[in-house]
C-alpha cells in the first residue's frame, strides 16, 4: 500500500443519507447500517433527490461525530454548495477545511475499502505516526477503480 500523503483541504457541504454507528456494528452484516446506504446510492435515488451536485457527481462518505466507546456518525452523499441545496428528508453537513493524511484504495470495491480502513488503524497504531484528530474523516469515490480516503490529523 502506498504511503501516504499529508495534505491541507478546503472545507466543503455534503447532503445525503445519515447513521449513527460503530466498527462492531459494521463488522457484522446483520448490524450493518452503511451498506444500505449504499444500496440507496447504486440505484440512483439519491442522485434524483440531489440535482445540484458538486465534485462532478462523485460520492461521498464523511464520518464524523466520534465517541469515546466507539460509534460515530457516517454522512453517505454528495458534495453541494450549501444548506439551502439539502433537499427535505435529507442531512446536511458542513466538512471544515485542515490538515490530512491522504490514502488511496485501489478498487472501489467495498472489501478494498474496508482493507484499506483496517491498513489506515495499522498505520495511525505504529510508533510515531501522526496523531488522528477525530473530527471530520471522509472518502471519494473517485471513479470505479479508485476510491481516497482522507483522514483528520492534528
Amino acid at each position: 500500500m502506498d504511503k501516504p500523503v499529508r495534505t491541507r483541504e478546503s472545507g466543503f457541504f455534503v447532503a445525503g443519507y445519515e447513521v449513527r454507528t460503530s466498527l462492531a456494528l459494521e463488522q457484522n452484516p446483520q448490524t450493518a447500517k452503511i451498506p444500505a446506504l449504499w444500496e440507496k446510492i447504486e440505484r440512483g435515488e439519491l442522485e434524483l433527490l440531489i440535482p445540484k451536485r458538486l465534485a462532478k457527481g462523485k460520492p461521498f462518505g464523511v464520518y464524523y461525530n466520534y465517541a469515546p466507546e466507539g460509534s460515530f456518525s457516517v454522512l453517505l452523499g454528495y458534495q453541494v454548495m450549501g444548506q439551502d441545496d439539502v433537499p427535505p428528508g435529507l442531512s446536511g453537513l458542513n466538512v471544515p477545511g485542515g490538515w490530512y493524511l491522504m490514502f488511496t484504495a485501489q478498487g472501489a470495491s467495498p472489501a478494498r475499502v474496508a482493507q484499506t480502513w483496517q491498513h489506515i488503524r495499522t498505520y495511525f497504531a505504529q510508533s510515531g505516526a501522526p496523531q488522528r484528530a477525530y473530527t471530520f474523516d471522509y472518502e471519494v469515490y473517485e471513479n470505479s477503480q479508485r476510491v481516497s480516503i482522507f483522514v483528520a490529523v492534528r
